[in-house]
């Protein structure tokens, strides 16, 4: 009698396994990626970045960062953007302008990476240089 209990255990602890594994995993199945899109706009200021966020994690603290602006020597931080409860963002900035030239900033467009600061998925989206050309 033992020897039957272990055959049927066996295989039913199996089958309770992969049910778990396939329920968690289809929690996932279907939800839309993180996503961000960007835009800038040439100011006498400098560059009027808008960058916004959707998808991501109620409250995520999302870390904005670009590659490196026409003219410039290195990468730029943009700061912390806070996801609501809906997991949406719009963060404004402005910053420098890098360059005097627009045939610069026709070659150089920037990649903005936006990156959950506790998973770290990331996202990006790319603006044109011209924001970054001094008026």
């Amino acid at each position: 009698m033992q020897h039957f209990t272990r055959r049927l255990l066996v295989p039913a602890l199996i089958v309770s396994a992969i049910t778990a594994s396939a329920t968690a995993a289809g929690a996932f199945v279907g939800q839309p990626k993180p996503a961000v899109s960007a835009e800038g706009e040439r100011t006498p200021q400098g560059a009027r970045l808008t960058i916004k966020g959707k998808n991501w994690p109620a409250g995520a603290r999302v870390k904005l960062t670009g590659s490196r602006a026409p003219g410039a020597n290195g990468t730029q931080d943009f700061g912390i953007a806070d996801a609501s409860d809906k997991g949406e963002f719009t963060y404004r900035k402005t910053v420098q302008c890098t360059t005097n030239r627009m045939d610069d900033a026709e070659n150089n467009p920037v990649t903005v990476t936006a990156a959950d600061s506790a998973t770290g998925v990331k996202a990006t989206a790319r603006i044109d240089g011209a924001p970054w050309v001094c008026q």
